[in-house]
């Protein structure tokens, strides 16, 4: 999937500094190592020498220069082993030589050669991608929404109007949840949050997606108003680049929760979109969180039989009881 110019430029432009800094690192590491050993500065200093004659000697005289190539080869074998025997005998691994790049496929470079072509790297790709979702969730603060600090005192140990007690049922939904962020992978189960307003839906999904993120996995957060308000803005703005843009770090993301569904202002696009997105990460294989204040039968009369039977024949749905918290807070 493509990337704007600009998110492509940020990729490369944080890609570029972490190959800088791991140059960085491993020449201080180096300096210090030949500082405490001069030995390993005059065999890297010989070594180098003879890499450059080997490569002057074969463009100058690739047929007559063979035996002069192979002595040098011979040297240069010579002197890494003396070189791994005065590691082996600081007890020093041969790493600290070598840069410590991110992504050792691409060695930082975000590139990759591959039957005689070049390739993107997939660490480029999911750069663009995190860059992508970070666009979308730049005011979101996830420190506030943690399992610790969701309480369940706030629900009800008395049985309900139908008998359920609101307390038992959400320590479960709790659990659960827990157990689903712990055993995250990109091709989880999606699930489907249930429940009126205020009994904390949303806080459990940012919850799951604290854990998730912590992991190291990329997240989307946005509720159905503001997603759909910014696709259908930028499809009937023309500006179809960012339009791509969303669209693609909405599929891509390893988890994309979307809050509040149901409270946008339906329209035939905006209701195509909702399928269209929902569905193609079904058929990817990753998971989405929807959570929403309707109804099962509100969702059928909102979204249409097909899309009801997608969402609640592949998500596990969980739904929240209990009083609006907000008000009892």
């Amino acid at each position: 999937m493509a990337y704007s110019k600009e998110i492509f430029q940020e990729a490369t432009n944080r890609l570029a500094q972490r190959r800088q800094n791991a140059l960085r690192t491993a020449e201080y590491s180096r300096e210090q190592l030949f500082r405490e050993i001069p030995r390993l500065r005059e065999i890297d200093y010989e070594l180098q020498s003879i890499g450059a004659s080997i490569a002057k000697a074969v463009v100058k005289a690739p047929e007559g220069g063979r035996e002069s190539i192979r002595e040098l080869s011979e040297r240069s074998i010579k002197l890494q082993e003396e070189q791994n025997r005065i590691l082996e005998e600081h007890h020093i691994g041969k790493e600290i030589l070598e840069p410590r790049f991110t992504c050792n496929k691409c060695r930082d470079t975000g590139y990759v050669e591959h039957d005689n072509r070049t390739d993107i790297c997939d660490c480029l790709q999911k750069l663009m991608s995190d860059i992508a979702g970070e666009m979308l969730c730049d005011n979101l603060t996830l420190d506030e929404y943690t399992f610790e600090n969701f309480n369940l005192d706030y629900y009800s140990k008395t049985p309900d109007a139908d008998g359920k007690i609101p307390y038992n049922r959400m320590s479960k939904i709790c659990h659960y949840c827990e157990d689903y962020a712990d055993n995250f992978t990109t091709h989880s189960k999606s699930l489907l949050l249930i429940g009126a307003t205020g009994l904390g839906k949303t806080h459990l999904s940012l919850s799951i997606a604290n854990v998730v993120i912590r992991k190291g996995n990329s997240v989307i957060y946005t509720t159905a108003p503001d997603i759909l308000f910014k696709l259908e803005k930028e499809h009937f703005s023309y500006k179809y680049a960012e339009q791509e843009d969303t669209y693609n770090s909405l599929l891509k993301c390893d988890l994309l929760i979307l809050d509040d569904l149901g409270t946008e202002f339906s329209t035939e696009f905006t209701r195509t979109c909702i399928y269209n997105l929902f569905n193609a990460r079904l058929l990817a294989g990753k998971p989405v969180i929807i959570s929403t204040n309707m109804t099962l039968d509100e969702m059928i009369n909102a979204y249409s039989q097909r899309f009801f039977s997608r969402v609640i024949g592949s998500c596990d749905r969980l739904d929240f009881i209990g009083q609006d918290i907000r008000q009892i807070k």
